[in-house]
């Protein structure tokens, strides 16, 4: 597809971190309720395979080499011009198009939580995405089939095999290509895209190993269930709030505490990802993500390790400021079925890294109330996060605002 728009670690685990330290669970009896919503920036952008950033557009230029394959009077043509003359058959052009796509998300992140002991917290959180694609396909230049019939012509052969091939390929347009996409390749028509639902479910259960005054270690184990909606093979400018599989993860956390003014923190979780069927696109081959035929794969998608590095400013019982890194890595994936080309078309370049930085502040009452000068504990942050480069994934700017309450 045009838009490899995989919302990388788009909602990052509301539970863990209670009191500013990624080691902490809540005490025994002690419930959570989160809320956090994100909105990105609009995504036009994404660093593809090379580590580049390049525009979330598609350049398609009908020319012999994409032309040809019509197959009857068209292929035909085109050999006999390429025989008379290779320099016209290189530089005939019959249009050049471009397909852009701008994206923009909001999620709704929902998150509760349970002390079973004051080491023993389990949580389930559920996003619910609300995604809009435009999606805009423009001719950046016509056909230059005059000009090279005047260039290499001269009134011979070769103006008549250009003469041939102008009257049996139609003048192309934009809509002649959008009837094309829909009535000969079968996908839905290309054009602005709304969608809204839930993501996948995570249910997980944080234990505290060790905590100490100035350093603790936790341990975070848990699932997440299918419960998105899952990308439809037929519409290109679609995004997934879903990959479709069940998923393990496990995560361990380490805190260091210095002072009573500064905290370090870091995690590291590994995601497998199980294998599951899905119906997919055969594409024609691996430059062209497009295939006017279906097929069912078993689809492995690559496990995923995710990482961050914080550390955490004390300001006074009810501020706190926290810069944070991030990596998530995405192994390449594995596809199995009987078309074989497509198995490998689909798995080249299916790995994906993203680094991201992040800036939070937190207003916090959960200090002033166990020190029984507030009401409510309570906390919230606010947070912008950059994706400042990596690999098959979108540039995006993320803004967040999330609230907890403990009861």
């Amino acid at each position: 597809m045009l838009l490899k728009l995989v919302l990388f670690t788009l909602l990052t685990s509301m539970v863990s971190g209670v009191y500013a330290q990624v080691h902490k669970t809540l005490p025994k009896g002690v419930r959570l309720f989160a809320y956090r919503n994100v909105k990105t920036s609009p995504i036009e952008a994404e660093y593809n395979q090379s580590q580049s950033l390049n525009p979330l557009s598609y350049d398609l230029k009908l020319n012999a080499q994409t032309l040809s394959g019509l197959g009857g009077a068209a292929q035909s043509a085109f050999e006999t011009l390429r025989t008379k003359s290779p320099g016209a058959y290189d530089e005939i052009t019959f249009g050049e198009f471009n397909l852009s796509a701008k994206a923009q998300v909001q999620v709704h992140g929902f998150g509760g939580g349970y002390g079973i002991t004051d080491r023993l917290t389990v949580y389930g959180i559920l996003p619910f995405y609300d995604a809009q694609v435009k999606m805009n396909l423009k001719q950046e230049k016509g056909s230059n089939a005059s000009e090279v019939a005047e260039k290499y012509g001269n009134g011979g052969d070769i103006e008549t095999a250009i003469l041939n091939l102008s009257n049996t390929i139609p003048a192309i347009t934009p809509n002649l290509i959008q009837s094309a996409v829909v009535n000969t390749l079968g996908y839905k028509p290309i054009g602005n895209w709304h969608g809204r639902g839930y993501g996948d479910f995570e249910l997980g259960a944080m234990y505290v190993l060790h905590d100490s005054t100035h350093w603790g270690l936790a341990t975070t184990n848990g699932i997440m269930a299918p419960t998105g909606r899952q990308s439809d093979p037929d519409l290109l400018q679609d995004i997934a709030f879903g990959d479709g599989q069940w998923d393990l993860f496990t995560e361990l956390a380490v805190a260091y505490i210095p002072s009573r003014k500064w905290m370090f923190g870091t995690t590291m979780r590994y995601t497998y990802q199980a294998p599951s069927e899905k119906t997919l696109r055969i594409p024609f081959d691996e430059d062209v993500p497009l295939g006017d035929t279906k097929g069912r794969f078993n689809v492995k998608f690559g496990d995923r390790i995710d990482a961050t590095v914080s550390a955490t400013h004390i300001i006074n019982d009810w501020l706190s400021v926290s810069p944070l890194y991030e990596l998530a890595y995405q192994m390449p994936s594995q596809y199995e079925s009987k078309y074989t080309d497509a198995n490998r078309y689909l798995a080249a370049n299916s790995d994906r890294i993203a680094h991201n930085v992040r800036l939070s502040g937190s207003l916090s009452t959960v200090t002033p109330y166990t020190k029984k000068k507030f009401i409510l504990p309570a906390v919230i942050t606010m947070n912008i996060q950059q994706t400042v480069a990596g690999k098959n994934v979108p540039k995006m700017t993320r803004y967040e605002v999330e609230f907890r309450m403990y009861f």
